[in-house]
């Protein structure tokens, strides 16, 4: 099937820089559009480190710098790319008014899940889309306005009211947004009608925060022998390599600060998230430590392609069996198709759809995936190990280490934020966001910083999605003609609110609605978010040739395959945290009856033997 399928790669490329030339020579221009090999013979058994090629039909799907996907024509105010506007031709309300008038700040606990259910979302948000190129540009230095006339281009800075009550004590009058780069900037692409925003990183499960998203970067991030990648050893661990821009990523206050160098800029966001990247790069190099034993007369690249395979294998494992269903639902995952009651009679389940499109859509991206920003935790636990249950006998405040992940270096400070990921409850999954990401985001020295919510909301005008009401006919919601009729979906209150500050329902944002419905059952989002999700999520799969469990062709074996499924969120950071001894089965899960910590050697291990080659 994939010989007949190459044949057609020629008639369906995406627009850049090539309209139709012969398969063997479907480049673009280097330095200026992004490289395509050739897919004449495919790839092998190996994905492309920038995702080309993995569709052998189009070879440009779920590859970086291309348009995200429209599930709705977009919403703009001129038509092209301007912000829109309400019904009556008034602005929008204020993100930051809309912020603080819907959306409370209290921190209640979720009472099922741990804070890594959370932040290992953030990791896969990472790894599927990066708005592109919205760094690096000051569109609001310091909190401070710039004349209009000094305005960089594609700033839309986030406007903060006067008689704000909280962010004005900072001295804070705006917030800096540098607009996403689009197809109307892009010089690879031909763009006849609306702007569409651009992703910077591949659109697959492929662990390209880890390993990045082009041959040159992902060399650079290799130490070239035995299969290994960068490391440097300090304290008696190792840690991903210095960031030689440090001082544009990263805070640099002191002389403990670090700035990691990942496959993602991003990386250092947090120490929660530095924690997981610093597990899965560690992982690999275990991986191919192991494999090298296994298999001494493998070289270089061989080792480092199968270590990778494995580890990205092992992951989407994670993502699809342990870590998607608590957030939509197992029975809702069964019955959209992206979780399967039984498989072949090898074990493979193989719904694979060479025709299949992974791009990330914009509204997955910009709005329904935004929404666990709700669970982010403004105190985070350094615990301690005990033979009966952990206990945290401190914390560190989130915004005081935001962009400065040199904390985990100091004592053991990895080892106990580790633990305290897995035994520390998450905030619910509800209209509230903790003050530290509403009020004091990125901070740095100030003592106020930005409003998540807010950038939120603002970010999707700059996407131009189109109305909630639009994503509810998309989703098999009744349209909403009066604002009573979205009583059965979002509070009666919330409702109200919404009505205060929108001319009509039909201008309601789907990035404000959608985050305000009811929980769908079984799931922690509204019907509205888990039909973008599992739309998303079903394509991601079948789009990926490579998804772990397609067949042997170009993944693995039975026997192998009954190995990866082994995997856990639990062993992987066993693993790679030197002090943890013991952890619950199901570290997304709080420690319960059922779910009790055991010693790390008891966890279900993924063997290695399956890979020895005669």
């Amino acid at each position: 099937m994939y010989a007949i399928v190459r044949k057609m790669v020629c008639r369906r490329v995406w627009s850049v820089c090539f309209i139709l030339l012969p398969c063997s020579t479907i480049r673009a221009v280097l330095g200026v559009c992004p490289l395509v090999a050739s897919c004449d013979e495919g790839t092998g058994p190996y994905r492309t480190m920038d995702g080309s090629c993995n569709s052998l039909y189009n070879p440009l799907y779920g590859t970086a710098y291309r348009p995200y996907r429209r599930l709705l024509p977009a919403w703009y105010g001129d038509g092209v790319s301007e912000p829109a506007r309400m019904s009556t031709g008034r602005p929008l309300p204020n993100a930051r008014q809309l912020s603080m008038a819907l959306f409370g700040e209290a921190e209640g606990r979720d009472g099922r899940s741990t804070i890594i259910n959370m932040q290992f979302g953030q990791l896969v948000a990472h790894d599927m889309s990066f708005t592109a190129d919205v760094f690096g540009v000051k569109c609001c230095p310091h909190g401070k306005r710039i004349p209009p006339d000094l305005m960089p281009p594609r700033c839309m800075p986030l406007e903060v009211p006067p008689d704000d009550p909280v962010l004005p004590l900072g001295n804070i009058q705006c917030l800096s947004m540098l607009r996403t780069k689009t197809t109307l900037e892009h010089p690879c692409v031909t763009n006849y009608g609306t702007a569409e925003q651009l992703s910077s990183v591949t659109a697959f499960l492929d662990l390209s925060i880890v390993y990045g998203n082009s041959v040159e970067q992902t060399a650079g991030l290799r130490e070239h022998r035995a299969g290994r990648m960068l490391v440097e050893h300090r304290h008696g661990q190792d840690w991903p390599p210095h960031n030689p821009n440090a001082s544009h990523l990263c805070q640099m206050r002191d002389d403990s600060d670090v700035c990691y160098l990942t496959g993602d800029l991003r990386s250092n966001q947090s120490p929660h998230l530095a924690i997981l990247q610093i597990a899965h790069l560690l992982e690999h190099n275990r991986l191919a430590g192991e494999l090298a034993r296994l298999n001494p007369c493998w070289d270089d690249e061989r080792l480092f392609q199968e270590a990778r395979r494995i580890n990205i294998g092992k992951y989407q494992s994670i993502v699809y069996n342990d870590w998607l269903p608590m957030y939509m639902g197992r029975e809702n995952m069964l019955e959209h198709g992206l979780l399967h009651r039984g498989t072949d009679g090898d074990g493979f389940v193989r719904d694979y759809n060479p025709l299949e499109d992974p791009t990330v859509s914009n509204a997955f991206g910009t709005a329904a995936f935004r929404y666990f920003h709700n669970m982010i935790v403004g105190q985070l636990g350094l615990y301690q190990d005990s033979t009966v249950s952990s206990s945290s006998a401190s914390s560190i405040r989130l915004s005081d280490w935001l962009r400065r992940p040199g904390v985990l270096e100091q004592r053991n400070n990895r080892e106990l934020l580790t633990r305290g990921m897995t035994s520390q409850p998450h905030d619910a999954a509800n209209d509230q966001l903790t003050p530290e990401a509403k009020h004091f985001l990125f901070r740095n020295a100030n003592p106020y910083g930005g409003d998540l919510k807010a950038i939120d909301i603002h970010r999707a005008r700059d996407h131009g999605l189109a109305r909630y009401n639009d994503f509810r006919a998309l989703c098999g919601l009744q349209r909403a003609a009066r604002w009573e009729d979205l009583y059965g979906e979002i509070p009666r209150d919330s409702v109200e609110r919404l009505a205060r500050w929108y001319d009509t329902v039909d201008d309601v944002e789907l990035a404000v609605a959608g985050a305000l419905e009811r929980h769908r059952a079984g799931a922690t989002v509204g019907p509205t978010f888990l039909c973008i999700l599992l739309e998303q999520f079903r394509r991601t799969r079948t789009g990926d040739r490579f998804f772990f469990e397609n067949g042997a062709e170009v993944g693995f074996d039975g026997r192998q395959l009954r190995e990866i499924r082994k995997a856990t969120i639990a062993r992987l950071l066993c693993e790679n945290t030197d002090g943890l001894a013991r952890m619950q089965p199901n570290a997304f899960v709080l420690p319960e009856d059922g779910n009790m910590p055991v010693a790390c050697s008891e966890l279900p291990e993924v063997l290695l033997e399956p890979w020895r080659v005669p």
